[in-house]
């Protein structure tokens, strides 16, 4: 069930601020299991084949941390776990054929918790909150991946747990904020991206960059929209999630790029796959007499120990993540060697470009990357950016009316992508913050009947494949 969809909007919108609003009155237990409760049906309306898998799911990784907790040998209960939790997501994510939704996420935020609680001294949580960390349902399908270092304590307060009117006022900004983005944005460059993709060795020098831009912001906005709605909707409920998207078109290196983009895949890859790695090969340097300080990096054999093995592992990993397609495979390598070339800079403290042209390359970097991402197949991929260099022809500039409006409406786009505030900018403070007053209460009701006018007909996220 899609956020921006009118059966969530019109339907399970009021029904679940309804039904929190009247179990709040009755306390927390009332409130908690409420939103467990309206959880699980939002996953079976949008997936009823594979709730009998969240829930066994939930249930297994709850009886494995109490196992844990306690025990002789913590560690080893949460590597098994973390194995038979994989072997799960692989079976229905890459041997299905139909991958059940949203599960990497559910299953993300569960391995994180087994390995937080992998010193076996941390206390487990109650069955109730676990529950609610496990599968609420602005997470569920899309993210983020909840840490449980930041949620557990959040799910478990005994306090706050009726809707305020801060709480809805907030969360309501930053819901409709979304909503906009994927409504207004977002979803009417679809056809474009569609009708290009579908045919790109057809495709001449300005309608393959017309493709490429417009799925490249149709992604941005598209997941930072869904990140605002479910923030918005956590909120709502009084629970802060952390961030998950900081404009990461800004950023002037690949590596400040992955820093912004889905920042909680990012930090759980670091945590649990680079940072692991890379200390393992560190010790075995150390044993072994080598050196490890930022001299070694420089060589051809520490740079490649030290930085670039863990790099290509975890982008291996992100593009496993996505799915078992060589476009994927030929993404993450891709952007293996962006960030082997960003590291590698550094590493020789060579001099920094400008922050503007930086951008740029960084950018048009994550634009490639973006291109093979799509495409449905490598040698589609490589059409699109033949048609890109001006190999399939330069073609005409259309002075058609239609034409002119695409190029002003992405340069639009753009133009919010590098100048406008965030979402939580806007909400939090600043200039033009947003304020709980009659005035922003107007336009924002002039945005809610703005973005259900333009919902009709709105697709999926399209992270909601993942």
């Amino acid at each position: 069930m899609s956020f921006s969809g009118f059966p969530f909007l019109l339907g399970f919108l009021p029904l679940f601020l309804g039904g929190f609003a009247l179990a709040g009155r009755r306390g927390e237990a009332w409130a908690k299991g409420w939103l467990i409760a309206v959880s699980l049906l939002f996953y079976a309306a949008g997936a009823p084949a594979f709730l009998p898998l969240l829930v066994l799911s939930g249930a297994g990784n709850f009886l494995l941390l109490h196992a844990m907790h306690g025990s002789g040998r913590p560690g080893r209960w949460a590597a098994c776990g973390t194995v038979v939790n994989l072997s799960i997501l692989g079976w229905f994510k890459y041997l299905d054929p139909q991958p059940a939704l949203g599960l990497s996420f559910f299953t993300f935020t569960q391995i994180g918790c087994l390995l937080y609680h992998g010193d076996g001294e941390t206390p487990p949580p109650r069955a109730r909150d676990y529950a609610l960390f496990a599968a609420f349902f602005p997470a569920l399908l899309a993210g983020p991946i909840l840490h449980p270092r930041d949620m557990l304590p959040a799910f478990a307060r005994s306090g706050g747990w009726r809707p305020t009117a801060d709480n809805l006022a907030a969360g309501g900004a930053f819901f409709l904020a979304g909503l906009l983005k994927k409504t207004l944005f977002a979803d009417p460059l679809a056809p474009v991206v569609a009708a290009g993709f579908a045919e790109p060795a057809g495709l001449t020098l300005f309608p393959a960059w017309q493709a490429a831009m417009s799925y490249s912001l149709q992604l941005y906005f598209d997941f930072s929209g869904y990140t605002d709605m479910a923030i918005g909707l956590a909120l709502m409920a009084g629970v802060t999630f952390p961030a998950n998207f900081d404009r990461p078109y800004r950023a002037t290196s690949v590596i400040g790029y992955w820093q912004r983009w889905h920042m909680s895949l990012t930090r759980f890859l670091m945590t649990h796959v680079h940072g692991p790695i890379t200390l393992a090969i560190l010790r075995w340097r150390r044993r072994h007499g080598l050196a490890v300080d930022a001299a070694a990096q420089t060589t051809a054999l520490g740079f490649a120990t030290m930085i670039g093995a863990p790099a290509a592992i975890a982008m291996v990993l992100v593009a496993l993540w996505h799915g078992a397609s060589l476009p994927f495979l030929v993404f993450g390598l891709l952007h293996t060697g962006f960030l082997l070339v960003n590291h590698g800079w550094r590493a020789h403290r060579l001099p920094a470009l400008p922050v503007a042209a930086s951008a740029v390359l960084t950018y048009l970097c994550v634009l490639v990357g973006a291109v093979v991402f799509r495409s449905a197949t490598v040698p589609d991929a490589a059409a699109m950016l033949a048609g890109m260099a001006g190999w399939h022809g330069i073609g005409a500039l259309d002075p058609d009316i239609h034409a002119v409006a695409d190029a002003a409406g992405l340069a639009g786009l753009y133009a919010v992508v590098w100048f406008a505030p965030s979402t939580r900018q806007w909400v939090e403070g600043g200039r033009f913050a947003w304020r709980p007053s009659a005035s922003w209460a107007a336009v924002l009701g002039c945005a809610a009947t703005l973005g259900l006018l333009a919902a009709g007909g709105t697709g999926e996220f399209l992270y909601f494949r993942f």
